[in-house]
């Protein structure tokens, strides 16, 4: 039932005006969720507010019905499914709001506000208490993206710090925005954070902050709530040029290369801010956004980052597999032996399924470079093999199969984690393939696939499926490298 429909029936008398301290109370509500960021503190607060003013409900379903903004619209359904929660029933406001999870499914403000409802509803359970808990992702990752930069993976965390490209990286570090994204950590808001799709919080994978009292690597930043950090970032996601040799629906339109200038502005950040910023850091992600052996940059990247230059730099690397061949392995030596962790996306078990998901692979290709790839495992050239799998609708029924296929390969670990809209599709489209949101048609079958024994091989990695995989939250799993598109 849409939330508008669960607010009380207003009385005739207040049709035409709810008083004046109501819609006051409303505005001021309002106005702190103005900035979009999620404001747990508020929502806490949300049913003492109503208990002094009880018509903010009939004001709120007044107000919504008219409101032109659909920002405002939103954010007023919002605090009609607090006001509901806050007359006793979570349970009813969450599934009025569940509509909307799909449609906003990157605005942090709509997730932490059904992440609290869904707390309300499950208190005892950890990953709902965030308070006294610290995500190091900021504090140690820095996530370099096409004009945008980030202190994690954008879809868990979007508030960009800068732009690499056009501001200096102590800048773009160290800044303003930077700093008050760490301290939404230490004070336990994660007012920043996509609660609902963040694997750390979904798995409640962090330490406490006795735990980094204790540590002298952290203790004095815990204690002095230190949000300026002295060394450079230890992470470093690259996921800056989106050229790729695919043209995956999940992920774009159509096919994309950068051209000439593009290139060279790329080059100029490389040379400028990449480089200097690598000399200290320990692991560099190569990429979230395209393939690294597609695009030029990337490449240059690669060759130049070698052991002697860079002894303590370790690679991630994750790559659609198409290009993962024998011969390309070859003209990389800069990767031998120092890869932490190779991945790839798959998305599929099966040729039809591979092939439909990731537009213009052919899956007798990925068949022996998935073989190289677990060769280059077993040969101890690489330290790890992770296969990742963005679960949609088209593909769920084979997540069991995945790990069969990633045994047979002999890969580490294998990835789920929920399809992010990238502005790629429609709501409506998106809707169509989250089979993961309730209400979907195939959201029941998506639920019993999850049932599936095989998904509970120590080998899976959840990631922001866990409430349905009901896999031990006490899983061995370092969720900050955990970056899959």
């Amino acid at each position: 039932m849409p939330i508008q429909q669960q607010a009380m029936e207003p009385a005739e008398d207040c049709l035409i005006d709810a008083p004046t301290a109501a819609q006051q109370a409303i505005d001021i509500m309002l106005s702190i969720m103005s900035d979009g960021l999620d404001h747990p503190e508020l929502w806490i607060l949300v049913p003492a507010i109503v208990a002094e003013n009880p018509l903010i409900p009939q004001a709120l379903h007044q107000r919504s019905t008219t409101e032109q903004s659909v920002r405002l619209r939103v954010q007023m359904q919002m605090l009609l499914g607090l006001s509901i929660a806050a007359g006793g029933s979570p349970r009813d406001a969450l599934d009025g709001l569940m509509p909307l999870s799909a449609g906003e499914s990157q605005n942090v403000q709509v997730q932490g506000v059904l992440f609290h409802l869904e707390g309300l509803i499950d208190p005892t359970n950890p990953k709902y208490q965030l308070t006294g808990k610290v995500c190091l992702r900021p504090f140690i990752e820095l996530d370099v993206l096409e004009g945008t930069t980030h202190l994690c993976c954008a879809s868990w965390l979007p508030t960009s710090t800068g732009n690499l490209a056009g501001t200096p990286w102590r800048d773009v570090w160290n800044g303003d925005v930077a700093r008050a994204i760490r301290t939404s950590m230490l004070d336990g808001s994660y007012r920043y954070c996509n609660k609902r799709t963040c694997p750390t919080i979904q798995s409640s994978q962090f330490r406490t902050i006795e735990e980094l009292k204790a540590d002298p690597q952290w203790s004095d930043i815990v204690t002095g709530s230190e949000t300026i950090m002295a060394r450079g970032p230890e992470i470093l996601n690259l996921s800056y040029d989106r050229t790729c040799n695919l043209s995956c629906p999940s992920c774009r339109s159509s096919a994309y290369a950068a051209d000439e200038q593009t290139r060279i502005n790329f080059d100029t950040m490389q040379q400028n801010e990449i480089l200097p910023l690598l000399k200290n850091a320990k692991s560099v992600f190569v990429t979230g956004s395209g393939d690294p052996f597609a695009s030029k940059n990337f490449r240059r990247l690669m060759e130049q980052l070698d052991a002697q230059e860079y002894p303590e730099l370790k690679f991630i690397i994750m790559t659609n597999g198409m290009l993962l061949t024998p011969r390309q392995w070859a003209a990389f030596p800069s990767l031998h032996k120092r890869v932490e962790s190779l991945r790839i996306s798959l998305d599929a078990a099966t040729g039809p399924t591979h092939e439909l998901l990731r537009r213009g692979a052919r899956w007798s290709v990925m068949e022996q470079n998935l073989k190289f790839a677990g060769e280059l495992l077993n040969d101890g050239l690489i330290d790890d093999l992770m296969i990742t799998f963005t679960v949609q609708s088209e593909n769920f029924r084979e997540m069991g199969d995945a790990v069969d296929l990633a045994h047979q390969i002999g890969a580490s670990h294998v990835y789920f984690g929920r399809m992010t809209n990238w502005g790629t599709f429609t709501t409506e489209q998106y809707m169509q393939k989250a089979v993961f949101v309730p209400g979907h048609p195939d959201h029941e079958e998506f639920v019993a696939a999850c049932s599936d024994p095989r998904l509970r091989d120590p080998i899976v990695s959840p990631s922001d499926l866990d409430e349905f995989f009901k896999t031990p939250a006490a899983r061995e799993w370092d969720a900050t490298a955990s970056i899959a598109r």
